[in-house]
């Protein structure tokens, strides 16, 4: 495999309340490879966003980043001072956020905002600038693309908004998107066409896509890899084929299990996992999915888990790592996660 273009190791982030420090990132690593799409899974709460925004230093006053690294080609991102941080922001690494509607500005043309990125990292005219916001309208399917370049945010639907999103984000042709919860509050037909919009960019621009999302059915197509995380870690990861053919870890199997599966015509009913996410002011000492887990040992609440790999952990994949004990190898046989199921060994 090629080397990773942004690698993140034990990376660690707290935002400190009344309440006490809450751990919102405890530990996780994961490594991004030029032109693919990974996928960042998890429940609200789980810190999947809070990475990414860690990564980006984009952190509200009460957040700070408590350890770890993220080299980005190479680059120490928690090392740069704040202009080199915000020079690369936009530029190489670029960000959609969940609500286009409040990430705009209500008071400026979409046009003006699309141009006034452009204008801050390149060293173009205001003219060829609007040449290239009429380009990038072009480019994700904006219709009458030059006239709408005078529109305000309100004048557009809310999948619109999200294409105007993407097009300021592509407007530096970056290396690296974070697409955070891009298809929040769009019905399906156009989260399904944003979803597509953004995988047919990725391939023909040839940038990497970090996608991060609470729901795996949104990524089953469009991803390559999926980080599944829990309780501010990584509890599995692994190709998309794997996770969804084989998941290893309980909270996986939970996560899949609450997804209604169009080509099942049992009418299987939808089994959704009992219990809250955990206090991240007092994360538990052992697994933090332990008390929702219905496979959970005594262990499990007593120590954390290692992310295990096919190295030392037979029933996984090659690439597939899953923070679980049942993964040990003196851990009993359960099937599906760490011995064969039934429909597995047919």
């Amino acid at each position: 495999m090629s080397v990773p273009m942004l690698s993140v190791r034990d990376l660690r982030t707290s935002f400190f309340s009344q309440r006490g420090e809450v751990q919102a990132v405890r530990g996780v690593s994961f490594d991004v490879h030029p032109g693919e799409i990974l996928g960042i899974v998890g429940e609200s709460g789980s810190g999947k966003s809070i990475t990414c925004m860690s990564i980006l230093r984009l952190l509200k006053s009460s957040g700070r980043i408590m350890g770890g690294e993220a080299l980005f080609d190479g680059r120490d991102l928690f090392g740069l001072d704040e202009d080199a941080m915000r020079d690369l922001r936009g530029n190489d690494i670029a960000v959609i956020f969940q609500d286009p509607m409040t990430s705009l500005n209500p008071t400026l043309t979409v046009g003006e905002q699309v141009i006034e990125t452009i204008l801050r990292h390149r060293k173009v005219s205001r003219a060829e600038a609007r040449a290239r916001a009429i380009e990038l309208f072009e480019l994700v399917r904006i219709p009458s693309a030059a006239k709408r370049l005078k529109s305000y945010p309100h004048e557009f639907s809310g999948g619109m908004r999200q294409r105007v999103m993407i097009a300021m984000a592509l407007s530096c042709d970056p290396k690296l998107l974070i697409a955070d919860e891009p298809t929040t509050a769009l019905d399906v037909t156009i989260q399904r066409q944003i979803l597509l919009l953004l995988k047919e960019l990725q391939s023909r621009l040839g940038m990497a896509v970090i996608l991060i999302t609470h729901d795996l059915g949104v990524i089953a197509e469009v991803t390559d890899r999926i980080v599944v995380m829990y309780g501010g870690m990584v509890m599995e990861q692994g190709s998309v084929r794997d996770l969804f053919a084989h998941p290893r870890h309980p909270y996986t199997q939970g996560l899949l299990s609450s997804v209604p599966d169009l080509r099942d015509d049992t009418h299987r009913r939808l089994t959704p996992i009992p219990g809250s996410p955990p206090d991240m002011v007092h994360p538990p000492a052992g697994c933090p999915f332990a008390p929702r887990c219905i496979h959970a040992m005594n262990q499990c609440a007593q120590a954390m888990p290692p992310l295990f790999t096919t190295a030392t952990a037979p029933a996984l994949a090659a690439g597939q790592g899953a923070r679980c004990w049942l993964h040990h190898a003196e851990a009993p046989a359960v099937p599906g996660v760490n011995a064969p199921a039934l429909e597995e060994a047919v």
